[in-house]
């Protein structure tokens, strides 16, 4: 190799990041996830820690496991994505942290449930998504406000102003009573203008003799009465 060559592999290799994990063919799936259950639930790791030890093993599940217990890794960072998934997350699921854990597979449960009590506390004050929303609200009744002045009505005037149509629209004289007044004068004449059932015939005389006293009526009743009686017997 030429000098000018291995400056610039040297070069190449300082601007490398540092490698964390590398898959091995060697390593089943199913051990590996296991390995990663037992990083986060025992020991609070997440993955890319977990990972990251078994890596500096040399894939070597048993000396990983064994050197878990001997360092305490970082401190579980949340971002806002992070908070606004869980707090979705907990919307659905309630307190089924397994299921949050879905949403959040970097999460170790111990993680979940410290981050819960601690978002429980001070709900109002952190939650994103309430702070999402009250700010649409105040938003939305600033916009409404500005319109109100922009407009520059004054609702009590408006009141007053549709009174005051209103007053304008009803009529100086209200026909209704005297609708009703002739409907009791039709049925009035309607009652005058009958006439008595079939079979039945008043005279002027009649009539005269029950009006003439109080007595006069029940006199003319009894002897009908008698009549009426005495002319079913006959039958």
């Amino acid at each position: 190799f030429s000098q000018a060559k291995l400056a610039r592999r040297s070069q190449e290799r300082d601007n490398l990041g540092m490698l964390v994990w590398s898959p091995n063919q060697n390593l089943s799936e199913a051990k590996l996830d296991e390995y990663i259950a037992i990083a986060k639930e025992k020991h609070g790791y997440n993955m890319e820690q977990a990972l990251g030890m078994l890596f500096w093993h040399k894939h070597n599940i048993e000396k990983s496991l064994a050197d878990l217990p001997n360092f305490t890794p970082f401190p579980d960072e949340w971002t806002v994505e992070d908070k606004v998934l869980f707090e979705q997350a907990f919307s659905f699921h309630g307190k089924t942290f397994h299921r949050i854990q879905q949403m959040l597979p970097d999460k170790s449960i111990a993680s979940l449930v410290k981050f819960y009590y601690s978002w429980k506390k001070t709900r109002t004050k952190t939650s994103v998504m309430d702070r999402h929303a009250r700010r649409q609200k105040r938003e939305r009744e600033e916009s409404e406000d500005e319109l109100e002045e922009t407009n520059g009505n004054n609702p009590i005037d408006m009141e007053i102003d549709q009174n005051k149509e209103s007053k304008k629209e009803v009529p100086p004289t209200e026909t209704i009573p005297q609708i009703k007044k002739e409907k009791h004068s039709t049925q009035a004449k309607n009652r005058a203008k009958r006439k008595p059932p079939k079979g039945m015939f008043l005279s002027q005389e009649d009539v005269e003799a029950v009006s003439a006293n109080a007595t006069a009526a029940t006199t003319v009743l009894r002897q009908l009465d008698l009549e009426l009686v005495s002319i079913k017997r006959q039958v």
